[in-house]
């Protein structure tokens, strides 16, 4: 089983809905302070060497902030445990959760129509998600009580190989479908 010892998966989230307002309003943010600049050096023609500091110190506040509108999702398998992680701007990484898939009460395809209701049923208090867009077409589900006891669930999107992992450590959990990756 060496060849499923580490497995990594990669998605950035589709530009729609509340991921694009986001990224709306910090360029909104970031044009209101380049006016608010221009309104005080026309007010002020003496801070024009403070003007031209200002630039590179908007710059330097573009190159900090931008990365958190410009997040993937990241799910990696490693011996069994499961750790899905944000990655703001391809530089630091946040882990999210943490699962053994073992302790998995079902794995299974998001879309179809039963499993959907199982999940729902589950009651899940805790919702994470590594999907590109809620419509993705290969969206899956895992179900699992943390080490507290909360009811969790974690959709993400399935590949062929996360799926011969998932069956391999919980074969009477999962539920194998056909998908595109």
């Amino acid at each position: 089983m060496e060849e499923f010892q580490i497995y990594e998966y990669v998605v950035a989230p589709q530009k729609e809905g509340k991921y694009l307002m986001k990224r709306i309003l910090m360029i909104c943010a970031y044009v209101a302070l380049v006016l608010a600049l221009l309104v005080l050096l026309i007010s002020f023609p003496a801070l024009t060497p403070v003007f031209a500091l200002s630039l590179v110190f908007m710059l330097i506040i573009i190159f900090f902030t931008w990365r958190f509108v410009s997040v993937e999702h990241e799910y990696s398998m490693v011996s069994g445990e499961v750790t899905l992680s944000d990655i703001y701007g391809g530089r630091s990484r946040k882990t999210i959760v943490t699962f053994r898939l073992k302790e998995c009460t079902m794995i299974a395809p998001a879309h179809v129509r039963e499993w959907q209701e199982r999940a729902e049923l589950f009651g899940a208090s805790r919702v994470y998600s590594a999907l590109s867009s809620p419509d993705a077409p290969d969206a899956y589900f895992a179900t699992f009580e943390d080490e507290k006891g909360t009811r969790c669930i974690v959709y993400f999107e399935a590949t062929e190989k996360a799926l011969k992992i998932c069956r391999f450590y919980n074969p009477s959990a999962t539920v194998v479908t056909k998908v595109s990756r």
